[in-house]
């Protein structure tokens, strides 16, 4: 993993200039919010112009945010987070007002086609364009509901003009003779090491459980105890059972609803027939006719159908019950409550008390819900209808139970197996600290470290001529750690991960040439040029952001 992650890196280097973007990007701004109970909040248009966008709608925040996470995706960013990928966009949509600003022309058709050829997602393993990634990527769009061929080309346009833009924003990207050698220390030298394994498992940490010593314990850890508020609530179901759809659909009401979700219908596989030859990716969208798999998979669809519409019925009738609620204006857990329930016919099933995080585990999907049961009081008792796996449910609340913390007779295990882990890995480290100074003190008196780890019983393997961009596939990642900063004949401090402990001794440690005449040293110090360009750009678009943010931002009330 860690030789794959450094490879990436040097063949993929402009994908880590689009994750500064990610990494340094302005804080969090929440673009939009639906408003939430019934009866409660009128609804109104939001104005919160941005770049000449408007943030509070609905519809054009989604689609900000839509072509943010497009961009990402194409550049290679998969592990962003939703906060992110909403920062990436007003970034992108500040980068190109500057473009209008700057008078950026539109790209010419075959810029786009050579950024495109650029992106990470299109990359084999060698870094070299891939036509069937490619090609892969312009069918899917076929059969996307979310994303169609017009916002990939516009992503896709944009995102070439925005790279036109990031050379100037950018500048040289200077960078010191200094870090350019740090930097070709870390990736180009030659590490010799030997690795000792201490097992976890079987180490004895002998003492045992005093009462005292399990009070003391619990006196210094009571917060790990403590039990969190609970909510106390009923469930008023609404299932999908109840409401099966009168009559059988059409034919063309099956069709029409294949048409519009034809990936949640995928045909089985032909195995008699062999794959078509696909053409070439071409940015326009295609013409040519999709099979039509819709009697192959008509039973699916039916049913599908049903099922969307029982569900649909379901959430009709859940959100008729909650305007009737909010209409009889009965309070939480009162006869005019009861009395109402009764009339609409709907029982109000008990749930045991729980937290957050740990629903009960007949209704685990209430932990979906932690939100809506952490606006619920006595003044707000019910909530919206909520999805649940098999229909719809109102929850009603009753009471919350307030945190407490419990005696030390009800914890009592969990607290001695706690105190015990405790213990034990404390006096793991320390074991870990007395076997360096011993295995230091041998290595100083010419012992080798190999032969003075095996001395103490430890399991030792040695790994020979790697560089760090490219350590030995079976090199232990909490081992792996310790070498920065670590030089020959150093032993570093023990380092922990699972159930192993490793103690790494820098065997040899081969520095390569440091001068400008070496031609990694010119190699690198691009890189960092253009890593400090990247960082230049996202700093200037991160303050155009939060600069034209604050502009819409609501008064202060005095």
């Amino acid at each position: 993993m860690i030789s794959w992650i450094q490879k990436y890196f040097q063949r993929h280097f402009r994908l880590v200039f689009a994750l500064v973007l990610l990494a340094m990007a302005v804080p969090l701004v929440v673009i939009y919010s639906q408003s939430s109970g019934i009866g409660r909040a009128g609804s109104r248009i939001l104005e919160r112009p941005y770049f000449g966008h408007n943030l509070g709608n609905e519809a054009e925040a989604a689609r900000i945010f839509r072509d943010g996470s497009l961009s990402a995706q194409l550049r290679g960013a998969y592990q962003a987070s939703s906060s992110q990928l909403q920062q990436y966009g007003l970034s992108r949509v500040a980068g190109l007002a500057l473009a209008d600003e700057l008078k950026i022309p539109q790209p010419a058709q075959e810029q786009i086609v050579g950024f495109i050829a650029t992106l990470p997602i299109f990359k084999d393993e060698q870094g070299n364009f891939d036509q069937k990634r490619y090609t892969s990527f312009a069918d899917s769009l076929k059969t996307n509901a979310q994303v169609t061929t017009a916002d990939a080309n516009r992503v896709l346009r944009d995102d070439t003009r925005l790279e036109q833009l990031g050379k100037l924003l950018g500048g040289p990207g200077y960078v010191l003779p200094g870090d350019i050698r740090v930097q070709l220390i870390r990736s180009d030298s030659i590490w010799s090491v030997a690795v000792a394994s201490v097992d976890y498992t079987t180490f004895d940490a002998g003492g045992g459980v005093t009462e005292d010593a399990l009070k003391k314990y619990f006196e210094e850890n009571s917060f790990r105890y403590e039990v969190p508020p609970r909510a106390r609530l009923s469930l008023v179901e609404f299932k999908a059972a109840e409401f099966p759809p009168l009559g059988a659909p059409t034919e063309q009401q099956l069709r029409d609803y294949y048409n519009a979700n034809p990936a949640r219908f995928p045909a089985p596989a032909d195995e008699s027939k062999p794959d078509a030859v696909k053409p070439a990716l071409s940015l326009a969208p295609t013409t040519a006719p999709a099979p039509d798999n819709f009697p192959k998979v008509r039973a699916q669809v039916e049913a599908a159908l049903r099922a969307e519409v029982a569900q649909r019925a379901a959430a009709k009738a859940a959100n008729d019950f909650t305007i009737a609620l909010y209409e009889r204006k009965a309070a939480a857990n009162s006869p005019e409550l009861s009395a109402f329930l009764a009339a609409q016919k709907r029982i109000a099933t008990a749930v045991p008390a729980f937290a957050p995080d740990a629903p009960p585990a007949a209704r685990t999907w209430l932990g979906n819900y932690s939100e809506q049961v952490d606006r619920l009081d006595k003044s707000r008792f019910f909530s919206d209808p909520l999805p649940t796996p098999d229909g719809i449910a109102v929850l009603l609340w009753n009471e919350t139970l307030p945190s407490y913390k419990p005696l030390i007779s009800e914890v009592h295990e969990k607290l001695a197996t706690d105190f015990k882990d405790a213990e034990k890995r404390k006096r793991f480290v320390e074991h870990g600290k007395v076997l360096r100074a011993t295995l230091e003190s041998a290595v100083k008196a010419g012992t080798p470290f190999e032969k003075a780890a095996v001395a103490e019983k430890l399991e030792v393997k040695s790994y020979a001529g790697f560089k760090l961009s490219q350590p030995p596939p079976d090199l232990p990642y909490a081992a792996y750690s310790t070498l920065q900063g670590l030089d020959s004949g150093r032993i570093a401090a023990m380092v922990s991960a699972a159930d192993k402990g490793y103690l790494v001794c820098c065997l040899e440690k081969k520095q390569p040439d440091l001068s400008p005449a070496n031609a990694r040293y010119a190699e690198l110090r691009t890189q960092l040029m253009q890593f400090t360009a990247a960082a230049n750009e996202s700093s200037y678009l991160g303050a155009l952001v939060e600069q034209e943010l604050k502009k819409s931002e609501p008064a202060a009330k005095p």
